[in-house]
Parts: C-alpha cells; structure tokens; sequence
C-alpha cells in the first residue's frame, strides 16, 4: 500500500503572497506614525504657545489688579519665556547671535529681532515664508484701542486690552 504524504507549510506562491500583504501593511503603519510625530511637534508648539498666552493674561491681570495697567506696554516685543513659572525642556535661552540658529525642536529668544523663535524639527511638512532653516518666530504685541489714530500706544490716551503672541508670519504643517 501506497501512502501519500500530505504537505506541510506554505507553497512558494502563498509566502510571496503573505509577504507582499504584511509590506504593504507595514508601509501603512509606518506611514501613519511619521504622521502622529508631525502631528506630536505640532501639538507641542500649539501647547507652549497657549501655556505663553496663559501667563500673559495672567500679566495682563496682576498688573491690572496693581493698578499698573500701564506698565503692560513695556511687555510688548519682550521675551515671552521670562513670564513662564516653567520654560520648557527644549527652551535655550535668549540669542545675540542672528547667524547662529539653534538645532531643530529648540525654542530660543531673539534678542536683536525681539522675536521668540522654534525651529522646526519636521521640516519637510512644514511650510513657511522664511528663507533657511524651518522656524516658527513669535512676538507679543499690545493690543490696545488707537484713539487718536496715530498707529502707535499713548500713555494716557489710548486704553490697553491686553497682551497676545502673534506669529510674525503665516505658518502650517502639512498633517494629515
């Protein structure tokens, strides 16, 4: 009697054919979390910039509260980190240099173009005017009610709203 021996495994064709389907699985996960570290770089910025903000209101308020509402228009075009309880880990400090930018992911403050300023890390998802590195520059502008329009803040004439971190120029991430 004659027994037949019943294969085990795989054939070649269905290896080929598991291998090509776990590539291109493994393409889309990989896909999908260069997306998430754009996207994580994103929300970091977007947190440090509300935590500024924060404590600009906060400035705003305590100045207020001490009568000292004038004394917010010295802030305008200052370092935005020094009002901070916490700079963040990735904060270098303030720059005199302008040739010298930091690594990307740092957060320095310029001293000559009174800008705070992060360079971007994922640059090529990142879209901005700026000539060079990718970066992202901020300043805290006065925000304040022009009433004789001569463009500029007048003690004693104009009234203070309060403060805000602006972007010098229009930004965004190329995140799916």
């Amino acid at each position: 009697m004659q027994q037949r021996s019943s294969q085990a495994g795989f054939t070649l064709l269905e290896l080929v054919v598991v291998i090509i389907v776990i590539s291109i699985l493994g393409l889309f996960a990989i896909d999908r979390i260069w997306s998430l570290r754009i996207a994580a770089e994103k929300a970091a910025v977007t947190r440090i910039i509300g935590n500024i903000r924060s404590a600009l209101g906060l400035e705003v308020s305590r100045l207020a509260l001490q009568q000292s509402i004038n004394q917010v228009a010295k802030l305008e075009n200052s370092n935005p980190m020094k009002l901070l309880a916490q700079v963040p880990p990735d904060y270098i400090g303030e720059q005199e240099d302008p040739k010298k930018i930091p690594d990307a992911g740092n957060w320095y403050y310029d001293v000559q173009q009174q800008a705070l300023i992060y360079t971007v890390v994922y640059s090529d998802y990142f879209n901005s005017p700026l000539q060079g590195p990718a970066r992202i520059r901020y300043r805290i502008k006065l925000d304040y009610d022009d009433k004789n329009h001569n463009g500029h803040f007048d003690t004693g004439i104009d009234s203070i709203g309060g403060l805000d971190l602006v972007p010098l120029e229009k930004y965004y991430w190329n995140v799916q």
